[in-house]
């Protein structure tokens, strides 16, 4: 491991048993980067993602961070939210894990966990801010697209979909597209065969049945579950040997119960089977003749469409951001419904679904193009491409004093083009209310670093310096009038000499004129 550079990932979620979409790219993309760095995968909390993450060779942190969702969603508060994330008192934890771990680089995973991108650039640190998700669209979008700029030195993206939501100058000074990678062979096609009669079988089911497949992670309204079931109402009424497999998680759970009743209403539920969250996705996907992927929101890739390809499955969809863009990459164009268009998902898996012969042939081309586009070959002639765009490695360390308008040093006295002088410290500039302040607390003037202006302002604000002394350093000014020295005699003993003729006259009520004595306590 010493001969690799360290590299934090940072995830912000770790489900105790479900592994998200999100979740599973970042373990997909980690997988890779292990071969080229040490990697040390940091999670809110034990799950699922931390045992997969040890397994695959790789250490984990826990520190739980709090979220932000203003530049997803594009709100114009973005900036004050960043400022609030500061001021949590998971900051300074997450600035001494990076002191601690003195990483390469720092990987950040989505855009709704800033904290760690904003604390590493705060020391210095190359970061790497992985877009998993398109950002929403919004008058503000702009002030979002700046503030991953700000607090990034490399901004990947899953898809082109995803980087468009930056301006094209940022995206072509630091945009990277890496998507996702499918192995087959990882998933042991020559099992398929038994796979698909395996769950059908447990299902009641049997080959000459037309399975309709949904698949997600965790099920909720803009998983367009129920799209799918009203795309498919008319499809199992014409035809009884229609049948729909829905996999997942429910999050939702009364959303989840309406698309239940409108299958009973429909006297169909005896045609739809129910699976929880399944993570061999061997197990299901053989089971299926035609997977539709109906999501509602702009999806940063598809993941699921692009297994569903990898297991030579025709995909219909709803062209919502990534899912539009894989598609049209594989040929799929006629497969592609408005998003929300019920009757036009109907039609597209009525159709494959009365063609056996044509649903051979599509799935035999998706599962070529999808190993050609999406094979492990083509995500590390992508992963090559990032990598050599970063800066070069480095064990970090603080920085030595830098000259006028230089880079943040890690510590130390600070200041910008202004008259104020902060003292930087764990990730924090604390400005010194004064210049007595400043000399009370025992710093000097000489010692006063210029930095930029706009690396000062990356790091958060601290609370002010104290007028008085800080505990546990020395004040530079005079001695406190009354404080006494400790002198030793020639026989060792240690004295003490009251030096203050008005405070021993205030004590005792001695005459003026009379002659200070020296008393001396023996001990």
């Amino acid at each position: 491991m010493a001969d690799r550079p360290k590299l934090l990932l940072f995830s912000h979620l770790c489900g105790p048993d479900v592994v998200t979409g999100a979740e599973k790219l970042l373990l997909l993309f980690a997988k890779e980067l292990n071969r080229h760095f040490h990697c040390v995968m940091v999670v809110p909390k034990e799950g699922a993602l931390a045992v997969q993450a040890r397994q695959n060779g790789m250490e984990t942190v826990l520190l739980d961070l709090p979220l932000g969702l203003a530049i997803y969603l594009g709100s114009p508060n973005v900036q004050e939210e960043l400022h609030a994330l500061s001021q949590q008192p998971t900051w300074e934890p997450l600035v001494f894990l990076l002191l601690r771990e003195r990483p390469a680089y720092v990987y950040v995973n989505t855009s709704v966990h800033p904290m760690p991108a904003m604390a590493a650039s705060a020391l210095g640190i190359p970061v790497i801010w992985s877009l998993m998700e398109t950002l929403r669209e919004s008058p503000y979008r702009a002030l979002a697209a700046d503030a991953v700029n700000v607090y990034s030195t490399r901004i990947v993206g899953i898809s082109e979909t995803v980087l468009g939501a930056l301006p094209p100058e940022l995206r072509a000074a630091k945009g990277s597209v890496l998507r996702p990678y499918l192995h087959a062979a990882d998933y042991m096609p020559h099992r398929w065969p038994e796979a698909r009669a395996s769950l059908r079988k447990s299902l009641g089911w049997g080959d000459h049945h037309l399975v309709a497949g949904y698949i997600a992670a965790t099920i909720y309204p803009n998983k367009g579950l129920r799209e799918f079931i009203q795309a498919m109402l008319p499809i199992a009424v014409q035809n009884p040997r229609a049948r729909l497999l829905i996999v997942g998680m429910p999050v939702d759970e009364e959303y989840v119960q309406q698309c239940r009743e409108l299958l009973r209403a429909a006297g169909l539920a005896d045609r739809a089977a129910w699976l929880g969250f399944e993570e061999r996705i061997d197990a299901v996907y053989p089971a299926m003749d035609v997977l539709a992927v109906p999501s509602l929101v702009a999806e940063g890739f598809g993941m699921t469409a692009l297994e569903g390809m990898a297991f030579g499955k025709p995909v219909v969809s709803f062209a919502s951001g990534g899912l539009q863009e894989i598609l049209e990459m594989t040929g799929n164009e006629a497969y592609l419904v408005t998003p929300g268009n019920v009757s036009g998902l109907t039609f597209r898996i009525s159709t494959l679904l009365d063609n056996e012969q044509l649903r051979a042939a599509v799935g035999r081309r998706n599962a070529e193009e999808a190993q050609r586009l999406f094979g492990i070959e083509a995500f590390r002639a992508s992963l090559d491409g990032l990598l050599r765009s970063l800066p070069p490695p480095g064990s970090f360390s603080p920085a030595p004093p830098a000259p006028s308008g230089a880079a943040l040093p890690a510590a130390g006295l600070v200041r910008g083009s202004g008259p104020t002088v902060y003292w930087l410290k764990g990730g924090r500039r604390r400005p010194f209310p004064s210049a007595r302040a400043l000399l009370r607390n025992g710093f000097r003037f000489a010692d006063v670093r210029e930095v930029s202006d706009l690396a000062l302002e990356d790091v958060p604000l601290g609370k002010p310096m104290p007028e008085r002394p800080i505990r546990g350093r020395k004040s530079a000014g005079r001695r406190r009038r009354g404080v006494g020295r400790r002198r030793r005699g020639r026989a060792g003993r240690q004295v003490r000499t009251i030096l203050s003729y008005r405070r021993r006259r205030s004590r005792r009520r001695l005459a003026p004129r009379r002659k200070l004595k020296i008393r001396v306590r023996r001990r």
